[in-house]
């Protein structure tokens, strides 16, 4: 056998052999001819898939233009106030306004962590219990029933909003109290609260210095946990907690530089105390009068330069360095880049190069298959003739060959609904 093995054409063993005429073919192995439609069919699926990547590149770029320029696919927000006590109420104050303008704008509760010390609704000298003003008319209830508090309290630590940053939790660890960002996020992060030189005070207890927060942005952008952040704080000498930051994409900005205060607005004469302060209410102003909707173009530029110092009574910082691109590409970024959501559609072109490789790969697993076929079919010749003169299991070639070329027929018409409907659905 092993003679006439070595004397059988080459075509013979990637096609079935002709039956002869007037006898029916027992049952017959054709590793070769099995090869030969996974190959069509892996080489098909490759084309397919390569297309819909070119597809993917192309196309759904055009589509989601509107947000290609920011390359982010999502919006956090981290909220934090950092002062006890009835007389710290601008405080809250502060975080509950921007809270609310930021859900105004589209960031769901989802992805809000909201950081709150002390329950100033609830306090024994609020005049107006259960409720939290920015304003002397009292318009609008901050604390309304729509509002959720992550962290309240003495959870309120260095130690948890360090952990909430770099994601260092037990997996015990409700949802609702994980920054559950990656490489595509952007995040805004507001603190309000007493600071001075290089440090903030939570709960009058404890500090948290700007090496800290710079250490923390730093694991951060190491974890792959933001694209880009907006960083915003308003206390006294605000502007010396970001001077440490070294990670790169961060956009910062504080109320008041070195040796300065920070002022409240005003006061509400029922209340008792000072209800916001000047730098966040002239943020809010700009944010609640210009930025209208999800579709406003304005720019972070154009919010930087309604900062005025005799109304704020103190000299806001900005500190573009760090942002990719500089100055000018940070200026054009949009307000709803960091104040919005967005639900982008994520393009996995990067992907494509390393799938490639796998199909390489794959081809010369395949290859080695088949050589491995061939020494199996000259081993296996004697028992194939036994189980051919015995006639158990007749397949007609024909039969089998059209079989396979109505598979390859529904392959195709799959695969044509499959870039039909992700077409449609990108649209």
């Amino acid at each position: 056998m092993s003679d006439v093995a070595n004397q059988t054409p080459g075509w013979a063993l990637l096609y079935p052999e002709p039956p002869q005429s007037g006898a029916r073919r027992g049952p017959h192995i054709y590793p070769r001819s099995d090869l030969l439609t996974f190959s069509i069919l892996f080489l098909f699926a490759a084309i397919i898939r390569i297309g819909t990547m070119k597809f993917s590149t192309v196309l759904l770029p055009l589509l989601a233009a509107p947000f290609a320029a920011s390359e982010h696919t999502s919006n956090w927000a981290v909220l934090v106030s950092t002062s006890r006590f009835w007389f710290n109420y601008r405080h809250l104050a502060n975080v509950l306004s921007l809270y609310r303008t930021v859900k105004r704008l589209g960031i769901p509760d989802s992805q809000i962590i909201l950081m709150l010390p002390d329950d100033m609704a609830c306090n024994p000298r609020n005049a107006f219990p259960g409720t939290v003003y920015n304003n002397a008319d009292r318009a609008l209830d901050l604390y309304g029933d729509n509002i959720e508090v992550d962290y309240r309290g003495y959870e309120v630590t260095v130690e948890n909003f360090i952990r909430l940053m770099t994601d260092r939790v037990g997996e015990d660890m409700p949802r609702s109290k994980r920054l559950m960002t990656d490489e595509r996020s952007n995040i805004l992060v507001y603190m309000t609260g007493h600071g001075g030189n290089e440090f903030l005070k939570f709960q009058d207890a404890e500090e948290i210095s700007a090496f800290d927060l710079a250490d923390a942005f730093g694991q951060m952008w190491e974890k792959k946990r933001y694209h880009e952040i907006l960083f915003m704080i308003d206390t006294c000498q605000a502007n010396t907690m970001y001077s440490k930051f070294y990670s790169p994409n961060i956009l910062a900005t504080g109320s008041s530089e070195i040796d300065q205060s920070s002022y409240s607005h005003h006061a509400d004469n029922d209340v008792g105390v000072a209800v916001i302060d000047r730098y966040t209410y002239y943020n809010l102003e700009f944010l609640e009068n210009q930025v209208k909707d999800p579709t406003s173009k304005l720019t972070m530029g154009e919010l930087f330069d309604s900062y005025d110092e005799e109304k704020i009574h103190s000299r806001p910082g900005i500190r573009y360095d760090l942002f990719a691109g500089g100055e000018q590409e940070a200026r054009n970024r949009k307000v709803m880049d960091f104040f919005g959501n967005v639900q982008n559609v994520e393009v996995e072109s990067r992907n494509e190069t390393g799938w490639i490789r796998e199909a390489g790969h794959s081809s010369i697993k395949l290859h080695k298959s088949h050589e491995q076929s061939v020494a199996n079919v000259s081993s296996q010749q004697p028992s194939v003739e036994n189980l051919r003169r015995e006639g158990a299991w007749k397949v007609d070639e024909e039969q089998g060959w059209n079989k396979q070329a109505y598979g390859v027929a529904a392959l195709i018409g799959c695969a044509s609904i499959w870039l039909a409907g992700s077409w449609l659905e990108s649209m």
